[in-house]
């Protein structure tokens, strides 16, 4: 064993020499390009650095995150456009809650007449009035989110057309059953014009010029009921039920379908992305981009569409909030409901003197928005300005966004007004 490793060891300090044999004439044509080949090819320049291979192609990486003004006097923020414009996307959207709610009122003195064409009891053409309320509550959570994506003017002035189908469809109903279905459907695609006139007044202007033009918006969901019944009722009395009908029709083509051509998109993220997109600047990247149309469209309905669901359900202060809105407005339709019956019945009121008794609450209105102006100008707007003074190293917009308990101080007090004013 010894001896077989010492003579591995004396072969590995040996060097071998392989024995070579100079190249010849043969192998060196061998090795050799064709002489054609050898007059075609040129030298190749020297590799330099290419920047646009570099970037490569745009990816969620290169992208921004987000799109933003390019400063505080943008002219592409409604906070900078002009007055006359702002208050014209103002008078537009109020215009468009108006329509909304004065459909629902409007039909109030045409429950005892369609009772008696269709052979129904009183209770079920109740049932005509109050299912559009209904198909308010269902179209409602839906128009914000789909806003949100596709931006206010599409969502508003798509619903509203589809709207005043079915409202003309009301109008040529020839059974109970299709009236109620028809109207369920109007108050579905009525939903964004109460749903959205919040955001867009956000959109429009700032915090601390917010209150006139909330007041006004405010105002008129509750002025549409209040004249709709009076409206209603001289109608009904003169050319027949199918009237409320062509009176819905008429406020839509003139307070919706004629400004529409002039009224502007308000909302931040779908401005920014047209702009970008003229501008051939990259976009942020979607949260559903790289996702199939079936799942993205799963995830869309899933969590954007369901989003105001989860928060009424899963947010105290929302569903308090929305629980108080709610009993506020049934309360308010309640009267729609049973003034008819009780003047008509009991003090021998005709449908147009029970539709003067609505304007009482036209008068609330007016008084309301005044005591909301009054209360913006003496108690929040002195606030936004001391939150100014208090650290003038930021800007305006960022310290005049006061806590929104700041505005809760006039509800505390016409909260128990309301129940005073039951009893008396």
């Amino acid at each position: 064993m010894a001896q077989q490793l010492a003579a591995d060891k004396r072969w590995s300090n040996t060097s071998t020499v392989i024995p070579t044999r100079p190249a010849s004439s043969t192998d060196v044509e061998k090795l050799s390009p064709p002489p054609e080949q050898a007059q075609a090819e040129t030298p190749r320049p020297p590799l330099t650095p290419d920047p646009a291979a570099d970037q490569g192609p745009s990816s969620p990486e290169k992208r921004p995150t987000t799109l933003d003004w390019t400063g505080p006097d943008d002219p592409l923020n409604p906070h900078n456009w002009s007055s006359t414009r702002r208050w014209f996307q103002t008078y537009t959207i109020s215009g468009v809650a108006l329509v909304g709610t004065f459909a629902s009122s409007v039909f109030t003195p045409a429950i005892e007449p369609t009772a008696a064409e269709f052979q129904s009891r009183t209770i079920t053409a109740t049932l005509a009035f109050s299912i559009y309320q209904l198909g308010l509550a269902f179209g409602g959570p839906f128009a914000a989110p789909l806003s949100e994506t596709y931006g206010r003017k599409p969502v508003v002035f798509i619903s509203l057309p589809i709207f005043a189908l079915f409202v003309l469809g009301t109008g040529f109903a020839q059974s109970m059953a299709g009236l109620v279905v028809l109207r369920f459907w109007a108050g579905v695609f009525a939903a964004p014009s109460l749903s959205m006139g919040s955001g867009t007044l956000s959109d429009l202007w700032p915090p601390e010029r917010r209150s006139g033009p909330m007041s006004m918006y405010v105002a008129a969901p509750f002025f549409g009921p209040a004249i709709g019944p009076l409206l209603g009722a001289a109608v009904t009395q003169t050319m027949g039920w199918r009237w409320t009908a062509w009176l819905i029709l008429f406020f839509t083509v003139a307070l919706v379908i004629v400004p529409a051509p002039f009224y502007w998109e308000s909302y931040k993220p779908v401005l920014l992305r047209e702009r970008a997109k003229k501008g051939g600047q990259p976009l942020p990247p979607s949260p559903l981009e790289g996702y199939s149309w079936a799942k993205a469209l799963h995830l869309y309905v899933s969590q954007t569409l369901t989003r105001p669901l989860h928060m009424l359900v899963t947010e105290p202060i929302v569903l308090a909030f929305n629980a108080y809105s709610a009993f506020n407005f049934g309360l308010l339709y309640a009267f729609f409901a049973a003034f008819p019956r009780v003047y008509a019945q009991f003090y021998g009121f005709d449908s147009l003197s029970t539709g003067l008794t609505f304007l009482s609450i036209g008068v609330g209105i007016i008084l309301a928005s005044i005591t909301i102006l009054l209360f913006s100008k003496k108690w929040y707007l002195p606030r936004v300005r001391a939150a100014i003074a208090t650290d003038a190293s930021k800007p305006a917009f960022a310290t005049s966004r006061l806590p929104p308990e700041e505005r809760l101080p006039l509800a505390m007090v016409g909260g128990p007004c309301i129940t005073i004013g039951l009893f008396l």
